[in-house]
């Protein structure tokens, strides 16, 4: 059974470029990949349609000689990945193809579009997909209002094979300023409003008013960060520092001198990234965001609320600050259970189970 697996550059920043990176290793030597989308992160328009019409060529080409049984498309929910990935569905069909559409990110408002405008055309090109695979119980609800009757998959993600070998080799920490004098708190993803930088800094801002030793690190690049930047310095916030895209060895440092991760982010699919502090035995506050709801436990993983509102933030922050005991337990719980649901090898092991039932249930 071949199977053709379009990606991103793998050396691009996101989750979907992620999720392939730490699963591919795992997956059986049948499958295949081939590079779609954005090769650099600077494209004029011309660019973006000379490329979509060059991977467009590239995957017929692969149709026509590759003997692939599952084509396997990585789109996020978003009008160009859509589109472009529209596209391939509809060649792959030409060629008689069982075709999986993996949805790993979810833009409301481009669910709110197609809701509104263009659901008979989602539906007549995706509808032809043979199977959805979704990170939450959420999104298959909303394909289904959306009009998608057959199978969807609801799946995991994986955090790094590295990662978790860094993570054996640290010892539990009890997480609290009684032990060890100051109290980090660590957000770690593109800043951006979406991803609730300002929430973040605004809940810092009330939280160093009550507790005047903890810190604040912010991981990550992102079209916000010059401002929130100069949003801090203009609230004469202390203690807070920016430290641009990290990866690596420096995104394990960062997650090793964290004693809490916040995550104030207004839609995900499944952030690995609240996956990645979890397997660091980190309590995680975060907003109650995609596949997030399905599995995580207030209260035992840390906190997560359906509020946006920085005091809830700060309110939630603070209980872990004060309570040692209690960041112990999560510490604890939380790595335990990253190391059994979240190995690559795991999460590898779902998809090839995906790919044994879609083969199965095309003879």
């Amino acid at each position: 059974m071949r199977v053709l697996v379009t990606t991103p550059r793998l050396t691009k920043a996101g989750g979907v470029a992620q999720y392939l990176r730490v699963v591919r290793p795992h997956l059986n030597d049948d499958v295949e990949y081939l590079t779609v989308g954005a090769r650099s992160d600077h494209e004029s328009s011309p660019e973006v349609l000379l490329r979509l019409l060059k991977d467009c060529g590239r995957f017929t080409r692969a149709m026509t000689r590759g003997g692939h049984a599952i084509v396997h498309l990585n789109p996020s929910l978003g009008s160009k990945a859509l589109v472009r990935d529209g596209l391939l569905l509809l060649i792959a069909k030409i060629f008689r193809k069982t075709v999986l559409v993996f949805t790993h990110g979810w833009d409301e408002k481009c669910e709110q579009l197609i809701q509104k405008h263009f659901r008979t055309l989602f539906n007549s090109v995706y509808g032809r997909a043979d199977a959805f695979i979704v990170l939450g119980s959420q999104f298959k609800e909303r394909l289904r209002v959306a009009g998608y009757e057959k199978t969807v998959f609801v799946e995991g993600a994986p955090v790094d094979d590295r990662l978790l070998t860094d993570v054996r080799r640290s010892p539990v920490r009890a997480r609290a300023r009684t032990e060890f004098g100051r109290f980090n708190v660590l957000f770690l993803a593109r800043v951006e409003k979406s991803k609730g930088i300002y929430n973040a800094l605004d809940a810092y801002a009330l939280l160093k008013t009550q507790h005047p030793f903890v810190s604040l690190t912010v991981a990550g690049d992102g079209g916000e960060l010059g401002d929130a930047k100069r949003y801090a310095g203009s609230q004469k916030l202390p203690d807070v520092f920016f430290l641009g895209h990290v990866e690596g060895s420096a995104k394990f440092a960062c997650f090793r001198s964290a004693d809490a991760y916040l995550f104030p982010s207004y839609t995900e699919g499944l952030p690995i990234s609240v996956l990645e502090a979890m397997a660091y035995g980190i309590p995680v506050v975060t907003c109650a965001v995609g596949g997030l709801r399905d599995f995580f436990e207030n209260g035992r993983m840390g906190f997560i609320t359906e509020s946006h509102d920085p005091l809830v933030f700060s309110s939630l922050l603070g209980r872990l600050s004060e309570q040692p005991a209690l960041c112990r337990r999560i510490a604890i719980f939380n790595r335990r259970y990253a190391a059994k649901h979240f190995a690559a090898a795991r999460i590898a092991a779902e998809l090839q189970d995906v790919y044994n039932f879609l083969a199965g249930s095309a003879h």
